[in-house]
């Protein structure tokens, strides 16, 4: 058979038939003279009976072209001050309608802490700290603040970030627009998880703004994308001039001045610096001689600092100090009339079958831990301590339920405030509802928190079990978006997990602890087990935090005496005492 003939490389192929595809979807609306667009937010499994909507790549959203919106399709319209209707305006070169509600009159306090704000921005400083106690009425001060500044610089647009969860956060601030009015300006609220979307392809903000608002401040202590992307929006490399005035606002700042980096451009401007130079702000601290060491990335306090509070407290001081007596003052750190949370300790003995199976856990901890340090493994160590703490926790649910039942007897609504679901929440929910106790649950991925909060509001629910640590309001009497108030039967509040950070457990008793409603707060934990330990952390990073803002840290000091010498350095034990 004779060879079969080799093709040569150059001879043209055929090329193969192209595939029929479905068309693509269109980029961006196109709007007829005398109609408009409505984005919509619609949910995954749409309802039988909708009209017929288009999706639009651009847009990332599903839009109505008309005259007017379908009543079928209201539920799903862009809500006031929100991203959609933020994008929404821009394609029909128009504004849309603002938020309705019940208007309310801001305190002389609110009215004062805002016209010290105008007066920092009047001086061409770049921006303020707003470190107020929870519950004293940051949003009103920032928004008051925000429509002066807007008025006197001639400012339109207003950028606010807010903690999750989203769906209780954005509604909140959007009905205290409401509240105070919106003047015309452009607003947009947004969760800072989603600030992606500002952010066009080359890295760039896609968007700019004349005032940002960045409530929970904290949440951009670290570097984070989140992070990276908040200081691109506040031009925070740029001279004061060319930037957005930004409002700081966070009743926690940090666990210690090394955490405030979202400050780096402020200080940068205070010490007449270029604001690349406080970039590394853990290091311009630490290079003018502040108790700061570089550990895994981030900046902490040196080992003297953390064995000696005395040494601790002069750095808060002195940094913070820096802006609080400014002048004109470049934070503010009112604290609440009514005090301070009142916190007690509640250590539960464990049972003798309880102890077996905690000492159990104990020593398969204990060998986890030994390998974790022999093989320098510090994430073995941390999930053997998760476990540890989960073991605990489970261990105490009936002791907490017992508790929560208690003072509902007594005429309460409690909160329970947990970290871990599986083993916190999701266990104390059950027993609660098996004793006929309803329970609102704001915890996991609820996407009806506010629908839950609500019921807790409304009386509807006796107990809430929640761990969520700000941007929430559970107060006795708190004036609802529909004009109505919520019960004004007294909150009880209890941790049923001790939180390691300081900030956090600040902000959940302020939940509950404000506009003049008290709310004591009690910490539960296990007696000689791993919950004491951070027990005892989480009292020591309180006293940093309440440091922080100047606050009083005299009633934390005697929650201290509850801890061994085992778990806190006797010269650190004194020195608190005292």
């Amino acid at each position: 058979m004779p060879p079969t003939a080799r093709r040569s490389s150059t001879a043209k192929r055929r090329k193969p038939a192209r595939r029929t595809t479905s068309t693509a979807p269109p980029q961006a609306p196109s709007i007829p003279p005398g109609q408009r667009a409505w984005l919509l937010e619609l949910p995954w499994e749409r309802p039988p009976g909708l009209p017929s909507v288009t999706y639009y790549k651009a847009l990332k959203a599903h839009a109505w072209i008309g005259e007017s919106l379908p009543t079928e399709l209201l539920p799903y319209a862009s809500k006031p001050y929100s991203y959609q209707r933020w994008v929404e305006d821009d394609l029909n070169g128009e504004a849309g309608p603002g938020a309705g509600g019940p208007p309310v009159t801001p305190t002389a306090a609110q009215v004062e802490d805002a016209r010290v704000i105008t007066v920092a921005a009047a001086a061409k400083f770049r921006s303020v700290l707003v470190a107020n106690s929870p519950g004293t009425g940051k949003t009103f001060v920032a928004l008051l603040a925000a429509k002066e500044i807007a008025r006197m610089r001639g400012s339109r647009t207003i950028l606010i970030t807010v903690d999750r969860p989203a769906r209780i956060t954005i509604p909140t601030w959007r009905a205290a627009i409401a509240a105070l009015g919106d003047d015309g300006l452009r607003w947009v609220i947004m969760s800072s998880d989603g600030l992606g979307k500002l952010m066009s392809r080359n890295g760039r903000p896609s968007h700019a703004f004349d005032l940002v608002i960045a409530d929970e401040a904290h949440l951009f202590r670290h570097d984070t994308k989140r992070t990276a992307y908040m200081r691109r929006l506040c031009r925070a490399t740029a001279p004061a001039d060319k930037a957005p005035f930004v409002l700081w606002m966070t009743a926690t700042p940090g666990h210690h001045p090394g955490e405030w980096g979202y400050l780096g451009s402020l200080f940068a401007q205070l010490h007449g610096d270029d604001p690349a130079d406080w970039a590394d702000f853990g290091q311009a601290l630490a290079s003018r001689g502040h108790p700061l060491v570089r550990s895994f990335g981030k900046w902490v306090l040196s080992p003297e600092a953390k064995e000696s509070p005395e040494i601790e407290e002069r750095f808060i001081a002195q940094v913070r100090d820096e802006l609080l007596h400014h002048d004109p003052p470049l934070m503010l750190a009112r604290q609440a009339h009514w005090g301070r949370p009142p916190l007690d300790m509640q250590l539960v003995e464990l049972t003798a079958d309880q102890r077996r199976g905690y000492e159990l856990e104990w020593g398969a901890f204990r060998r986890e831990m030994q390998l974790a340090r022999s093989g320098r493994d510090s994430a073995r160590g941390l999930a053997a301590i998760l476990r540890l703490r989960q073991k605990a926790s489970l261990l105490r649910v009936e002791h907490t339920v017992d508790a929560v039942r208690a003072e509902l007897d007594k005429g309460f609504q409690v909160l329970v405030a947990t970290e871990l679901v599986t083993t916190g929440a999701q266990p104390l929910v059950e027993q609660l509802e098996a004793a006929g106790i309803p329970v609102a649950r704001i915890y996991g991925s609820n996407p009806d928190a506010e629908a839950e909060r609500l019921r807790f509001q409304r009386g509807q629910a006796q107990v809430v079990v929640f761990n969520t640590p700000s941007s929430i309001n559970l107060q006795a009497g708190e004036l609802l978006a529909d004009g109505s108030t919520a019960t004004m039967t007294p909150r009880r509040g209890f941790f049923h997990q001790a939180r390691w950070s300081g900030l956090m457990a600040e902000q959940i008793m302020g939940r509950a602890h404000r506009n003049g409603m008290v709310c004591q707060w009690s910490l539960l934990a296990a007696e000689d087990t791993i919950e004491q330990r951070t027990a005892e952390i989480m009292v020591r990073r309180l006293i940093a935090t309440a440091a922080s803002t100047n606050s009083d840290t005299s009633a934390l000091t005697d929650i201290v005496e509850l801890f061994t010498g085992e778990w806190m350095p006797t010269a650190a034990l004194n020195k608190l005492l005292t």
